[in-house]
């Protein structure tokens, strides 16, 4: 069978495959990879994991195996509702809370729910790329707001609605990840987000809210969620993956309950439910207080390598070549000048350096960022990391030389 007569018109709609070939060479063994965002296995405390699992099986027996509600497990629900009071400054309860397979299954559903093909989103420029994967799915327009050194641009941001707004038209869905941006790093100070989201209620926009990184800051917690600034407006979402570990796949939607209720049916359709036996180990080890301490102790391993990572880009960085110094997370954007492709130097990185990142291409709705990357300093050991630089720089001055010499004509 010739497959290709036969796929869905929506997979051109996800994208091409270029990236994804190039990734493929960072998995060889001599490649040292800031290209995945994967976390830290030293954040994983094994045995106290373990302990937790083996109590799960012992005292709740076959129900570990057995299907959960849609919702997800009540008493992890609780959990995590409870949890938000202190931790993000949110008066929530259980039924304000869905369970997902992870945070991508969380944005799923969240587009099932809302959004038609032609509908309008909001996004950042960049963002995260696989964002796009799920929203191309459903058939929709993107507006793209350039975000600085404090995130999403929001008078860029009232342009854009009131341009709609004279076309005619209005944005589904305003999509922005406050904190730790990815790819950027950076984050939006309050009054920022403030304004964000009085922008976002009065032109009746919902937002969705990408909370992944906010819990791993270094020095100071970030300012308030989005949700917290408005809890009936905001679609809240996070993930269990980089706080626990990602092979858990599970994360969580903070909501209005009529909301929930919605994402329910949607999640009927996809999953039916997430994992009980991951649902009963992640609340037996939250409940613990596991996880707080997992957390505090993934705070320093983080902000340790982020600090290895300035340190060798400060060392060894051609000039013209700037960057952005995040105060959480796992990623760090880069500039090079003008007429350097990232997505060329790529391949060549792998190939001659043996250094791999992603190419900023991929984070732009448009095909913008030709001279911007990311680096994720978060999976490679530490130990590496300044080689890694080291070779990601001599690539970037490899690059420059090369584009000065063909200006030349030599």
């Amino acid at each position: 069978m010739d497959w290709r007569d036969v796929y869905a018109d929506r997979m051109e709609l996800i994208g091409d495959t270029a990236v994804i070939e190039l990734l493929k060479l960072a998995e060889r063994p001599d490649v040292l990879s800031f290209a995945g965002g994967l976390p830290d296995d030293a954040t994983f405390p094994m045995e106290a994991m373990k302990e937790v699992a083996v109590q799960v099986f012992e005292n709740h027996g076959s129900m570990s195996l057995q299907y959960s509600p849609t919702a997800g497990y009540t008493a992890l629900r609780e959990w995590i509702a409870h949890r938000m009071g202190p931790v993000e400054g949110v008066t929530v309860t259980v039924d304000d809370i869905i369970v997902t397979t992870g945070g991508i299954e969380a944005m799923d559903l969240i587009a099932k729910m809302l959004l038609n093909p032609g509908d309008v989103i909001v996004v950042e420029a960049p963002t995260y790329l696989t964002a796009f994967s799920v929203f191309r799915c459903y058939d929709v327009d993107f507006v793209a707001v350039d975000i600085d050194d404090e995130g999403m641009r929001v008078d860029l941001l009232e342009a854009q609605l009131s341009e709609l707004e004279r076309q005619g038209k209005r944005a589904k869905l305003i999509y922005t990840m406050p904190t730790f941006q990815n790819p950027g790093g950076v984050t939006m100070p309050l009054e920022r987000r403030r304004k964000l989201v009085e922008l976002a209620d009065r032109y009746n926009i919902p937002i969705l809210e990408d909370h992944a990184y906010a819990e791993l800051y270094f020095d100071n917690a970030p300012p308030p969620s989005l949700k917290a600034l408005n809890p009936d407006g905001v679609l809240f979402v996070s993930t269990f993956s980089k706080i626990f570990g990602p092979g858990i796949r599970l994360g969580w939607i903070a909501a209005p309950p009529p909301v929930i209720a919605q994402l329910c049916q949607a999640k009927l359709g996809s999953d039916q439910c997430s994992s009980t036996l991951g649902q009963r180990i992640v609340y037996e080890y939250g409940r613990q207080g596991l996880m707080d301490s997992q957390i505090v102790l993934s705070r320093a391993l983080y902000q340790a390598k982020r600090d290895v990572t300035l340190d060798a880009l400060a060392e060894h960085a051609p000039p013209g070549l700037t960057w952005t110094r995040p105060d959480g997370g796992f990623y760090v954007w880069l500039t090079a000048p003008e007429g350097i492709d990232s997505t060329a130097m790529l391949a060549w990185a792998v190939e001659h350096e043996k250094v791999a990142y992603v190419a900023g291409p991929s984070f732009y709705t448009d095909g913008r960022g030709a001279n911007q990357f990311r680096l994720c300093y978060s999976f490679l050991d530490q130990s590496l990391i300044s080689e890694g630089i080291s070779r990601v720089c001599r690539s970037v001055s490899h690059h420059i030389e090369r584009r000065h010499r063909d200006r030349i004509g030599v």
